[in-house]
């Protein structure tokens, strides 16, 4: 009893700054400006209902079949139908060609406005081994087309140039090799002495639910964030914190759509599984737009992810919020 008594105050005053050292550090990493979306959406007007119908025509004319190297076949065709749209928006659209296996594979890229900082906004088109890629990731294909479509009139910052790449080979077994899409564009970048001032990775955005557990979380973030699935995620590295800040900030601006952000440590299950990645291994700002993908969507990685199953109204809410956030990053000086 004595010993007890001895150390009583010592531990509770150690345990009591173990507290607050946990809630500041948890403060941290989950602090967003502003606050989330709240209730039911706004209906979608004239020009929003176009959006979702033309998001679906995206959706379906890159993702409805497998596609990737081992069906290079049906990763041409996706191919084509990016390239080919964006020639209708009056880009001159580049290629960056590599082999992965023996098959020729690409990445496609269109640009605005010129200079040695760079602003990259990115999906990926490949869809995973057995799966057919709707939401992972022809939501973010279609999203990062009429984007395009939306920023045509946009001139960067003098010194700014904006890159809008669609990249091959996101999914494994290309994922964080020297083959993935991304790590390519991000080295090419490197190499030319290039400055990413910021990176936004499209990331599986298209299935959103109302139902409550219908979201799950790394630990230890179910303590802390919703949990309906009805929320488009911004995840970013410790690194990409100010980034994430400021995309989280303009997004809830220009849109009420529900939102959430983080800032957490790559070793964290899912913090950097998507191109992100590869620009942060340049020390450049980078963070993933996403609906959270395994943690949410239940045909995640299946022949079951198919056109069909796409929110396209709110999926097209995200892309006007994502417009406001592009647009206010082309500014940067």
């Amino acid at each position: 009893m004595k010993l007890l008594n001895g150390y009583g105050r010592p531990v509770l005053i150690a345990a009591a700054v173990l507290v607050v050292v946990v809630w500041l550090a948890v403060r941290y990493v989950t602090a967003t400006p502003g606050a989330s979306h709240r209730g039911p959406p706004t209906p979608l007007d004239a020009q929003g209902r176009r959006l979702a119908d033309d998001l679906k025509k995206h959706v379906t004319g890159v993702a409805s079949e497998e596609h990737n190297v081992s069906r290079p076949e049906a990763l041409e065709r996706s191919a084509r139908y990016i390239e080919t749209r964006l020639a209708a928006l009056g880009y001159s659209v580049s290629r960056q060609e590599f082999e992965a296996e023996g098959v020729k594979v690409r990445n496609i890229e269109v640009s605005k406005g010129s200079g040695n900082r760079v602003l990259v906004v990115g999906a990926h088109y490949d869809s995973a081994q057995g799966a057919v890629g709707a939401d992972d990731n022809g939501s973010g294909v279609a999203a990062l087309i009429e984007l395009a479509r939306f920023l045509k009139t946009v001139e960067p910052a003098p010194g700014l140039e904006m890159r809008l790449v669609f990249y091959v080979n996101e999914e494994l077994p290309w994922f964080a090799t020297d083959k993935m899409g991304s790590y390519v564009h991000a080295k090419r970048l490197a190499k030319e002495g290039k400055d990413v001032v910021a990176m936004l990775s499209l990331e599986t955005i298209g299935w959103y639910s109302e139902n409550f557990d219908s979201q799950r979380y790394p630990f230890p973030f179910s303590l802390f964030y919703p949990s309906k699935g009805n929320f488009v995620g911004f995840v970013a590295n410790l690194r990409s914190r100010s980034l994430m800040h400021r995309v989280v900030g303009t997004f809830r601006r220009a849109v009420a759509f529900p939102s959430e952000g983080v800032a957490a440590p790559e070793s964290i299950p899912g913090i950097g599984w998507s191109d992100q990645w590869a620009y942060w291994k340049f020390g450049w700002p980078a963070l993933m737009v996403t609906d959270t993908a395994v943690f949410r969507y239940p045909h995640y990685h299946t022949l079951r992810d198919t056109p069909d199953k796409i929110s396209y109204d709110r999926l097209a809410r995200v892309v006007r919020g994502l417009e406001g956030v592009v647009r206010d990053l082309a500014s940067i000086r």
